[in-house]
């Protein structure tokens, strides 16, 4: 085996390597400690992929580890695939993607490539290079004699079918237990948040305050745009440091291709999700500046309760869409969908695999099976029969497919940086309870949105009104005057002295050429940003230019949008 680890914090003891931190039976083990838990269970035990996978499901946290033994590797993902791993059959193992494609001169894989191109992602354990792979969400993989043998020791199934009394008690129970871990883990940091519109930061800013905590948020955008003007008003309200980098179309030009960004994209891409940049630009800034600790716990809000947020609407379940919990439901404007597997399937194939225009029929061929074993794993077809197992089944795929793999890699930005991060409402317990919850109360995370709602009344005292205020509820006059109301020291410095309206264009508009709060248009050389048509997002080109199809900063490129009934009949014809 050939293990080439090139992150920082990787811990080893006799035949183990770990990086990361979990939690087993209340002690919290890293370093050496935690690889001892893996490396004394396979010493002199060779043949122990169910040993490896029995340890792992004791363990609760945030972690990778490589076991190596003359026979063969093991490698371990926790339940969230935080740290990723890739592999070949040949035991090339490594924690960058790159590392082990150069290592075996891996050509293209056209299927995972294409859905890569459709998707921004892609779901399996495959990479766009044939022959690498990665390892997925409560997985260990076994490597020996060519082979390569895989056990999911941690699933998400979502199954809470009857409004019981508890729900709520349990849900904040196990959002306890999270927090006591995160505590743990920072001892006496400082906790950075990037604290946006919506609720999964503001409950997390708010809990956190309720506990005495110091915490430092941070947000970006251009001055008005509704996510940064929520982040300042939750900030103001919690009595936290705020720190916020306006976004324009130069900062993105001077970032993305400069040594920063390609470095950071050359770290962050292992060929299997377009690396996620939103904060990375902000995040170096502020920590040159001083403006935010390098000795901090880092805490994205990432939570297990977005795949549910995103549920369609099913046939016959009319009776789970309601407002049971106060919150605007925005599910029910989507397109009904049946509960049953073919119709998730065409459901996820229209929602999802949409970046470029494709032929229908030549996409479902060439995907239906992967995305079917996404939403399946082990399971049954006939398993899939009503809305409750259809939730379950479209939030699995979600999980493993587009959370653990786009979403958690953001995390690559705070390791590009030398930054330790936790994602406590990924915490085991908290997806536990998050499993329990009945459907209706899943829906748009409904349950977890009530909670969210209640910490920041306690934490900041504001009407019920307020507290549910989002980006997407924000008036046009709160977004003009959030600036003097709740920074009003940055009046003449945040807009370089200007008194002109903010950034107020709304939603519907953003994918217009330069009306993007996130002013992404900044990656495209100006030239020939106006070659390209206009319908096509940031994503869509991002993922051409990191296949060495378009190069965004050369003002004479041509734009050729991927054939697919080209490319998938490669690997037909392979």
């Amino acid at each position: 085996m050939e293990a080439r680890l090139c992150g920082r914090r990787w811990s080893r003891y006799d035949s183990a390597a770990v990086r990361g931190r979990a939690f087993a039976n209340g002690t919290l083990l890293e370093g050496a400690d935690l690889a001892a838990r893996f490396g004394d269970t396979i010493d002199g035990n060779a043949g122990s992929l169910e040993g490896v996978a029995s340890v792992a499901a004791t363990l609760e946290g945030f972690y990778a580890a490589v076991v190596d033994t003359d026979e063969e590797t093991l490698l371990v993902a926790d339940g969230a695939r935080s740290i990723p791993l890739y592999y070949t059959s040949a035991g090339v193992v490594s924690d960058h993607g790159r590392i082990v494609r150069d290592a075996i001169d891996a050509e293209r894989d056209p299927v995972a490539e294409s859905e890569f191109l459709l998707t921004r992602y892609v779901t399996g354990p495959e990479t766009i290079w044939r022959g690498v792979f990665a390892t997925q969400p409560g997985e260990v993989v076994r490597l020996g004699d060519g082979e390569i043998d895989r056990l999911t020791y941690r699933e998400y199934w979502p199954r809470g079918t009857a409004v019981a009394d508890g729900t709520h008690g349990r849900l904040e129970s196990a959002l306890e237990t999270a927090l006591d871990r995160l505590e743990r883990v920072a001892g006496d940091r400082p906790v950075v948040l990037p604290l946006s519109g919506g609720y999964d930061s503001r409950l997390l800013a708010s809990a956190l305050v309720g506990r005495g905590r110091e915490v430092i948020s941070f947000t970006f955008g251009r001055s008005g745009h509704p996510d940064v003007e929520v982040s300042r008003e939750v900030a103001s309200r919690l009595g936290i440091s705020w720190e916020f980098v306006p976004y324009d179309e130069s900062t993105w030009w001077e970032w993305y291709p400069g040594e920063t960004g390609r470095g950071y994209r050359e770290h962050a891409f292992g060929g299997d999700a377009l690396p996620f940049l939103a904060e990375v630009p902000a995040l170096h800034w502020l920590l040159e500046a001083g403006r935010l600790p390098e000795d901090a716990l880092y805490c994205p809000g990432h939570t297990v309760a977005t795949p549910s947020e995103r549920l369609p609407q099913f046939a016959s379940d009319a009776g789970t869409g309601g407002n049971a919990t106060g919150c605007t439901p925005s599910s029910t404007d989507r397109e009904v969908v049946a509960p049953s597997l073919e119709g998730l399937v065409e459901y996820v194939l229209e929602r999802h695999y949409n970046l470029w225009d494709a032929d229908h029929e030549v996409v479902r061929d060439a995907f239906t099976e992967r995305i079917v074993a996404g939403l399946l794993g082990d399971r049954n077809t006939a398993d899939v029969d009503d809305p409750a197992s259809a939730a379950a089944a479209s939030e699995r795929w979600e999980w493993r497919g587009r959370m653990a793999t786009f979403t958690n890699g953001d995390l690559r930005a705070y390791d590009h940086a030398g930054l330790e991060w936790w994602l406590p409402l990924w915490d085991p317990a908290y997806v536990r309870a998050w499993e329990r919850v009945p459907l209706e109360y899943r829906r748009e995370k409904r349950l977890h949105t009530e909670l969210a709602v209640e910490r920041y009344q306690q934490a900041a005292d504001v009407s019920s009104e307020r507290a549910r205020l989002t980006d997407r509820t924000l008036s046009a006059v709160d977004r003009h005057c959030a600036l003097v109301r709740h920074t009003p020291l940055r009046q003449f410095t945040e807009r370089d002295g200007q008194w002109d309206p903010p950034f107020l264009v709304p939603r519907a508009n953003w994918s217009e050429p330069g009306s993007h709060p996130l002013a992404w248009d900044g990656v495209v050389h100006s030239a020939l940003r106006e070659r390209l048509p206009a319908e096509r997002t940031g994503y869509a080109l991002r993922v051409l230019d990191e296949t060495g199809r378009l190069d965004l900063s050369d003002p004479d490129a041509s734009l050729e949008p991927p054939r697919f009934d080209r490319l998938l009949a490669v690997s037909v014809d392979d």
